[in-house]
């Protein structure tokens, strides 16, 4: 498993999941810059949600993302059959070779009404392109099939993680009889599942992006169960590290030139991002 450095931030957030303390998380804060991950024995500087999928990459966990006017990503192309696969037993009882059998063997609209369920998930998750409203109450309705029982075991083995960039833009902050009609459904929905006891009393988790915790609907950031994690600017020694990394990257046709050196750039870019 990639060794992911120790941003206090992540260490946070990973025992207040581990914990179940809270089961919705907000970052907020330096959520733009860019950030340190090994990849292939290398190293590499990448958004937020790729730090997160790295750090979050393990057994027992199913990683989605969602990004908005974007799909909802399944970071694992095998995670998204064991999802389909749960959801058609939550839908039809029946899991995907039983349902095509059913359907080869019905004809009429026994045959018809069979394949629309077949296809109702991936025309769900087509329709979350686009739609923060529809992609919000898919992410909701797969949380609500992972706990599903069915005989006598859930329905998905492994715990979901929830990753929603730009939640600000999803569920913004304004007054609820001002907002949009879809602006206020979004409200809604993450009102519900967020303040469900099932979800609460469940291992999955929800993870919100959002520069600041104001810019969020108030309805949603005010909820007890809503937990903000503040993620920290890059302190002296990682701007140096970054200017030292971003350096080294550059063709000798091109060198980087620096006024100043390495040590003095981090220095004086205090309080500014690595981006």
């Amino acid at each position: 498993m990639t060794r992911i450095p120790g941003y206090p931030f992540l260490k946070m957030a990973g025992r207040i999941i581990n914990s179940g303390q809270a089961r919705t998380l907000l970052l907020t804060g330096n959520i733009h810059d860019l950030f340190r991950v090994p990849v292939d024995g290398r190293v590499e500087y990448v958004p937020l949600i790729n730090l997160l999928a790295a750090a979050w990459n393990v057994a027992g966990k199913i990683l989605l993302v969602y990004e908005l006017n974007g799909p909802i990503r399944f970071l694992r192309t095998p995670d998204r059959e064991k999802v389909r696969d749960a959801w058609l037993k939550w839908r039809t009882g029946l899991d995907s070779d039983a349902l095509a059998v059913e359907t080869m063997l019905a004809s009429g609209k026994a045959r018809a009404e069979l394949e629309t369920r077949s296809r109702a998930f991936e025309e769900n998750l087509r329709e979350s392109v686009g739609n923060p409203t529809a992609a919000l109450e898919m992410l909701r309705q797969m949380c609500l099939c992972s706990r599903t029982l069915q005989g006598g075991k859930d329905l998905l083995e492994e715990d979901l993680i929830v990753l929603i960039e730009a939640a600000d833009m999803v569920v913004p902050q304004g007054e609820i009889s001002r907002l949009s009609d879809a602006d206020r459904h979004r409200v809604s929905i993450c009102q519900d599942w967020f303040s469900d006891p099932g979800f609460l009393n469940n291992r999955d988790t929800v993870i919100l992006l959002a520069e600041s915790r104001s810019l969020l609907n108030e309805r949603v950031h005010q909820l007890p169960q809503v937990i903000e994690v503040k993620v920290d600017a890059p302190d002296q020694a990682m701007r140096e590290e970054f200017i030292s990394w971003f350096k080294a990257r550059q063709s000798p046709d091109n060198p980087l030139a620096l006024k100043m050196t390495e040590a003095d750039l981090a220095r004086y870019s205090a309080g500014l991002s690595i981006h």
